[in-house]
């Protein structure tokens, strides 16, 4: 019983350790706000010495803190992960200690984007000035009224101007959480990051509903990628996880195809990506059935994903205006690999990188077209070899056809990594660590400049191989 008693207080350790480094991430955005009272003057890149770097060493420092800092936490959870049974003897103490750990990463200020803040904004428009945000951007009310609203202030300058882009579902939520904050930006943000961390403990929750392993919810709710993107940023990619897990959910635990397919529509209605899945889960579903009793349900689960999207729509959408500036993102360049060509063909022929970019997004939808029928007529359907071939499409559409890829990104790949291969969720694990350590070039040099997104680039592609690598040289030598 000793024995027992001191190997529970042996595996609180990795736990503590876990909370200490959050709480040191976190100590730099409490001491600002302490001595600010506002997020509104902060500077948009994190500096763990309280004040702007004012020589190249100041830069390096803060890039050396803020690995040592990520690395650390991905090392703790590395540790949870491998000793989950260990450390976390039932699921009720798991889900508290993640909330615990995800409370502590609200207070982080957001940095590296400030994406939350056009959020905010796009909702304060609905809620506080009744107008359209996909027709109405902040930057037309602020010429109109002739001052500043502070809930506008700090709106990024490439988005002032330009009307909502994420989908009517995400537009309503923020309507009704920016409305909460009474014109307040300070306590506007407070009330993103704690619904967001609520979103993010149900969304453990689903996991274990689903898959009823520890191990699996250990994965999600501790990966500092995702506290860091989905809390500490506020990220509205988490909202998407939240409606594709339910529709996972309904379709393999209660094999109601129409609940999972409404709430797939809700994961398209707040950001569009999630209609990938949908032939995913729907051949699933019909798996039993002949050919013809299949394409039946496809067509009337299409009639039912389309008409609950139609009804979100409808609240805000008057013209496709809306759907072209979900198109023009694509005409966007940032962190990809088409960044390296749009980077060094811009000032000589652009029209390569358009015919490149024209012809990639042609053969991926040829091929995911193809891949569906295929499956459609497949004769042996499995929900594992279906997540799985949606893995690859998915991965194929983040990694090669988007153009404008940041790092939060990677958070689409986390809602079915439970039914990936242990290589492919360390895989998935490995990149949420390199494409998190990849902005110590920003730190680093204190610049927000695009051209950093060419060695970003490289430090996300190299750190993931490099992880892989090392996986497979162990295996290999163990084997020996």
């Amino acid at each position: 019983m000793e024995a027992e008693k001191t190997s529970n207080k042996k595996w609180k350790i990795p736990v503590i350790l876990f909370a200490l480094t959050a709480v040191v991430f976190v100590l730099p955005s409490v001491i600002y706000m302490i001595k600010n009272k506002t997020v509104y003057n902060f500077i948009w890149m994190f500096t763990y010495f309280f004040k702007a770097p004012t020589s190249k060493m100041d830069g390096i420092l803060n890039a050396i803190m803020f690995f040592g800092l990520i690395s650390l936490l991905f090392l703790l959870y590395f540790v949870l992960v491998k000793n989950h049974e260990k450390v976390f003897k039932n699921v009720k103490t798991l889900l508290i200690i993640i909330g615990i750990i995800s409370l502590i990463f609200v207070f982080v200020i957001p940095y590296m984007s400030s994406d939350v803040y056009s959020y905010i904004a796009n909702g304060w428009t609905a809620a506080h000035y009744g107008e359209n945000p996909y027709y109405v951007p902040t930057g037309e009310i602020t010429q109109r009224t002739g001052s500043l609203d502070p809930m506008f202030r700090k709106v990024a300058n490439c988005w002032r101007f330009e009307p909502a882009i994420y989908g009517p579902l995400w537009t309503s939520i923020c309507t009704l959480l920016s409305g909460l904050s009474f014109g307040n930006l300070d306590l506007a943000l407070l009330i993103y990051k704690l619904a967001n961390t609520i979103v993010h403990i149900i969304n453990c929750l689903l996991i274990y509903k689903i898959t009823k392993k520890k191990l699996f919810v250990v994965l999600y709710g501790l990966n500092p990628f995702l506290l860091f993107e989905a809390i500490a940023n506020a990220h509205n990619d988490i909202y998407m996880i939240f409606f594709i897990l339910f529709a996972i959910y309904f379709i393999t635990k209660k094999k109601n195809i129409w609940i999972a397919v409404a709430f797939l529509a809700m994961a398209t209605a707040v950001k569009y990506l999630a209609i990938l899945l949908l032939p995913f889960l729907i051949i699933y579903h019909v798996r039993e059935k002949d050919i013809k009793g299949r394409i039946k349900y496809c067509v009337l689960a299409g009639i039912e994903y389309i008409a609950i999207l139609a009804l979100f729509y409808s609240i805000y959408v008057r013209d496709f205006q809306v759907i072209l500036s979900v198109l023009g993102q694509q005409e966007k360049y940032n962190r990809s690999l088409f960044f390296l060509l749009y980077y060094f063909l811009k000032d000589s022929n652009m029209n390569i990188v358009t015919t490149i970019q024209a012809i990639v997004f042609i053969a991926f939808a040829v091929f995911y077209i193809y891949t569906v029928i295929r499956l459609l007529l497949q004769k042996e359907i499995h929900f594992r070899g279906l997540i799985r071939k949606y893995h690859v499409i998915l991965l194929i559409f983040t990694f090669i056809v988007i153009t404008n890829f940041n790092a939060w990104y990677v958070m689409w790949l986390f809602p079915t990594i439970f039914w990936f291969r242990g290589k492919s969720i360390k895989m998935v694990l490995n990149v949420s660590y390199a494409c998190t350590i990849a902005n110590i070039m920003n730190f680093a040099l204190f610049s927000e400049d695009e051209s950093l997104g060419i060695p970003y680039v490289f430090i996300m592609v190299l750190v993931t191989v490099l992880l892989c690598f090392e996986k497979k040289k162990k295996i290999v030598q163990k084997r020996k």
